[in-house]
């Protein structure tokens, strides 16, 4: 049987979760890149710099969370997804908020759990160092 078309409105769900994922991936690579530059300066020690980068990793974490509770509220007029949309992909105004909103939230709080994971690595990582120097 051949795939059924896929309705207008599932293409455009997953065009937005697509565009979602890339400026949030876009975001954390930055602060990933942050991070790894902090752990570079501070490599003279290893567990002090396993640290650094597990706290920020963790701070980047609780940051998406925050914004993935913002989602909901930030007109989707002026999120970065918006503007990657052509003009012919933009939803009608009466349901864009829930449909940016959902999208953005969904990749918020994926990528902080990536973070939230990448943080108790590097702090398990730190102890484990810790541990055995002592």
């Amino acid at each position: 049987m051949p795939d059924a078309p896929e309705s207008e409105a599932f293409r455009l769900r997953r065009r937005l979760r697509a565009l979602a994922e890339i400026s949030t991936a876009r975001a954390c690579g930055f602060a990933g890149l942050a991070t790894l530059c902090l752990m570079v300066g501070l490599s003279a020690n290893l567990s002090t710099a396993l640290k650094g980068g597990g706290y920020c990793a963790l701070l980047v974490a609780l940051w998406l969370v925050m914004m993935a509770r913002q989602a909901l509220s930030r007109p989707y007029k002026r999120t970065e997804i918006w503007l990657m949309l052509d003009k012919s992909e933009r939803p009608a105004e009466s349901e864009a908020q829930g449909l940016f909103a959902q999208a953005r939230r969904e990749a918020f709080l994926r990528f902080a759990a990536y973070h939230a994971l990448a943080a108790a690595g590097l702090l398990a990582a730190a102890f484990a160092n810790t541990l055995l120097r002592a």
